[in-house]
């Protein structure tokens, strides 16, 4: 039955975005009246969360490295960690959960290794938590050692200084990490301790009270702040960029002063359940808002792939666009390849979607389970050989690219889309046909290059062919 109840768990997690969070996000969507690419992302990042939860598909295809939190009699710890292991190679092959355990030194993608934090109960209830974390979230989580520079001045150590390290930290990530976030901090502490209390922390509702009242008061000033700064939904601006902070503290040495960050996307997926000692279930804490999102779509500029260079050039930035035709997930690893070798197939005139998508066979032919984009920023270094190689027209990710990414649009005729980040269900709601795979084998299902043919694909253009960044 552990196995069994685990695995509920898991599928509760990765396909409904708890009640509060869904509710925060409602709340920040209303507050937009004036920027109409952050209410369209908001209102795209609610129907992703309908179509995920009636579908009983994962919210985000990122489904990170699964972190439960376990609080049982050691006497039982052998069990549950067994059964969380079967219950995660379940999941992984029933597509509830993407490959995304990669081997240092092969580069292969082995499958699923969850993360299991054991804690000392003799109580004969057993506590699980869940919490699923993206790569893109946890790339931008952070930790500081103070005192430290920061473009507001000297950070000392004190409450004071943890505010500046931290809203500078905020603004220096924009939208790469999917917000609007949540974010958990830990002030103190050595540097495993920071780092494994502020992802515990980020199980906690939103708005959950600090009994501290500093602690209390200093939250809601970075909350304050960091919405000041416009940044909004996927960092193309908006009133909401944080929906919640949550700060704890830790003795530390005296030599140290450690301030640790954990960001959690828009998309925080945790689930808690409480079982007998034979693994039955007692009671859950899941809940959920049923939505019912009407997505109105005005002002959109239609694309059919392939597309020609001169019709590339016309577009501009900030328009919102609906693509359709042939694209091509490619992420580090095709890119990577793109220096060395042809790729298999012809991609002039068409779109490469940063992608590592979820998918599903069904006999001969594959369906997207999920499918929304990563961050673009890693593979800025390799775009200019890529569009020299390839002829490619249109790049798709998330949380914008560099200096050297805009450079080669406007050399090469080529723009750069801003998909919103986590909406897995909803972009893969836009792939009509998978056409077939390259590099499965090789790189994973996350890296290969998948071939698929979409229909009103929506994104903003991030950045021109003239040069014009977002």
């Amino acid at each position: 039955m552990f196995t069994q109840s685990i695995f509920e768990l898991i599928r509760e997690t990765s396909t409904n975005l708890p009640a509060d969070v869904a509710e925060a996000l409602i709340q920040a969507r209303n507050l937009e009246s004036k920027n109409f690419r952050s209410k369209l992302s908001l209102a795209v990042i609610l129907k992703n969360i309908e179509l995920a939860q009636k579908q009983k598909t994962p919210i985000c295809q990122d489904t990170g490295f699964p972190t439960f939190f376990v609080k049982a009699n050691p006497a039982k710890w052998k069990v549950i960690e067994k059964a969380i292991l079967a219950a995660t190679k379940k999941a992984t092959q029933e597509g509830v959960l993407r490959d995304n355990s990669v081997e240092i030194l092969s580069g292969k993608n082995v499958g699923n290794l969850p993360k299991i934090e054991f804690e000392i109960s003799q109580n004969s209830e057993i506590e699980i938590a869940l919490l699923l974390k993206g790569g893109g979230s946890e790339n931008v989580s952070a930790q500081f050692s103070l005192p430290a520079e920061t473009d507001s001045g000297l950070a000392g150590r004190d409450l004071d200084g943890v505010k500046k390290v931290v809203l500078g930290w905020i603004k220096k990530t924009g939208g790469k990490g999917c917000s609007p976030a949540i974010i958990s901090i830990v002030i103190g502490g050595d540097r495993a301790a920071g780092l494994t209390l502020a992802k515990k922390k980020l199980l906690q509702k939103i708005g959950t009270e600090n009994s501290n009242p500093e602690l209390a008061k200093l939250e809601a000033e970075i909350i304050r702040a960091a919405n000041a700064t416009k940044i909004g939904a996927m960092g193309l601006g908006g009133a909401t960029t944080l929906l919640d902070c949550k700060i704890a503290t830790l003795n530390r040495h005296p030599a140290s002063y450690f301030v640790t960050l954990a960001y959690s996307c828009w998309a925080t997926r945790r689930g808690k359940i409480s079982l007998d000692s034979k693994g039955e279930f007692l009671h859950d804490d899941f809940s959920k808002k049923v939505l019912s999102e009407n997505l109105k779509l005005t002002k959109i500029k239609k694309i059919q792939l392939p597309i020609s260079e001169k019709e590339v050039r016309k577009l501009r930035v900030g328009e919102v666009v609906a693509i359709s035709g042939k694209l091509f997930t490619a992420r580090d690893q095709v890119h990577a390849l793109v220096s060395r070798q042809k790729l298999p197939k012809n991609l002039s005139g068409l779109g490469v979607f940063h992608c590592g998508p979820i998918m599903m066979k069904k006999g001969k032919n594959w369906r997207a389970v999920a499918a929304g984009p990563t961050t673009s920023a890693r593979l800025d270094s390799f775009t200019s050989k890529f569009l020299e190689k390839t002829g490619v027209r249109v790049f798709i990710g998330k949380g914008g690219m560099g200096v050297t990414t805009q450079k080669a649009l406007k050399k090469f005729g080529a723009v750069y889309l801003h998909a919103i980040g986590g909406c897995g269900a909803f972009y893969a709601s836009s792939i009509k046909k998978v056409c077939g795979v390259d590099f499965l084998e090789e790189f994973g299902m996350p890296e290969a290059l998948w071939e698929i043919e979409v229909e009103d694909f929506l994104a903003v253009v991030g950045m021109d062919a003239k040069g014009g960044k977002l």
